[in-house]
């Protein structure tokens, strides 16, 4: 199955019998993939799967499958950063106005941004362990993110800028 093209797999597998409610096919949608998208923002959704009609099944990312995420935005506080590899932890308000974790941001900031930033965070050092470094959340930053996970996490958070 795997090497026939995707609406073939597709028609075979809308014919099999499921065994039990618990099992479902994938719908899918052709020839609206904006008005669909659409849909997706105004649910707040994660996104959609474009994928070619003629495309084999591959057990990698391939040019023929494009994942079109609706990101949205979150402004946190950088609380501090991995001594190791490149990592600043990301923290927001809770209920009460105390900073809680919310993540590590991994990804988008340039080299301009990473000097900027330890530059600053080096007079507001509050602590270290075997990991990290802490700082005072005074350093505000914007992340795209794909959502929040239900622990309340930023899930897959993207520097894209300093809030000022």
């Amino acid at each position: 199955m795997r090497k026939r093209p995707l609406m073939e797999r597709k028609e075979l597998m809308f014919k099999l019998q499921l065994p039990s409610s618990s099992f479902g096919m994938v719908p899918y949608v052709e020839e609206a993939g904006v008005a669909l998208f659409e849909q997706i923002q105004a649910r707040n959704m994660e996104g959609v799967v474009a994928k070619r009609k003629d495309s084999v099944y591959v057990s990698r990312r391939s040019a023929a499958w494009q994942k079109v995420i609706n990101w949205s935005y979150a402004d946190v506080f950088i609380t501090g950063y991995r001594k190791g590899e490149f990592g600043w932890l990301a923290g927001v308000p809770n209920e009460s106005g105390k900073i809680r974790p919310s993540g590590i941001i991994e990804l988008g900031a340039t080299p301009t941004h990473k000097k900027a930033f330890y530059g600053v965070s080096k007079s507001l050092i509050t602590g270290e362990d075997r990991e990290y470094v802490y700082v005072e959340p005074r350093i505000r930053a914007r992340v795209k993110i794909r959502n929040w996970t239900k622990a309340g996490l930023l899930r897959s958070p993207v520097f894209t800028e300093f809030i000022v």
